[in-house]
């Protein structure tokens, strides 16, 4: 079967961060995981950029683009595997962007929810649920239902977004506005 899926991991991860950093896009995870007598690589990107003060929640990733990044992916992956030895032997590879239940974990991905509601979970057990605004590396302010609400991130046990139907309230978007704006101008 070949060396551990870590050590697959380790070798290919440079070879794809650059595939995908020329592509435009950040590597948000790269899992490798035996299936029957192959490996499956699944190799999840993301756009780079979070919404700006005035823009609505950000949109879905280009899926032509995402198309031509697996070319160039199993391209290189090819390559690597043909000049380092068969680390990985027969493959398949999937190449996706995070969807809606994807955790919310790091701070870049509290930006690219900008404006979505979010169910979070406390460390101390506490849930709130409320729209995601102002980000910084350590604390993400949220509208919650009596106003806004700083939320320090070392204090979220879980948060993933909700799926809406109907548009933000215009009162919490123009308030998560105005405290961004408020915020970036410090």
């Amino acid at each position: 079967m070949g060396p551990p899926t870590g050590a697959a991991a380790t070798a290919l991860t440079p070879v794809v961060v650059d595939v995908v950093e020329r592509a435009g896009f950040v590597l948000d995870d790269l899992d490798l995981r035996p299936a029957g007598r192959r490996q499956v690589v699944r190799v999840t990107v993301d756009t780079p950029d979070a919404p700006g003060v005035d823009d609505g929640p950000a949109g879905g990733v280009d899926l032509d683009a995402v198309a031509a990044l697996s070319r160039d992916v199993s391209t290189a992956v090819d390559a690597h595997e043909e000049a380092n030895g068969a680390l990985l032997g027969e493959y398949t590879l999937e190449v996706s962007t995070p969807g809606t239940d994807r955790p919310l974990t790091e701070p870049r991905h509290w930006r690219k929810a900008w404006l979505r509601r979010v169910a979070v979970t406390l460390t101390d057990g506490t849930k709130l649920s409320g729209r995601v605004g102002a980000v910084t590396d350590e604390v993400v302010t949220l509208a919650v239902e009596k106003g806004l609400q700083e939320v320090p991130l070392a204090q979220v046990e879980r948060a993933g977004v909700e799926v809406e139907f109907k548009p933000a309230p215009e009162a919490q978007v123009e308030a998560l506005q105005d405290d961004r704006r408020e915020k970036e101008q410090q």
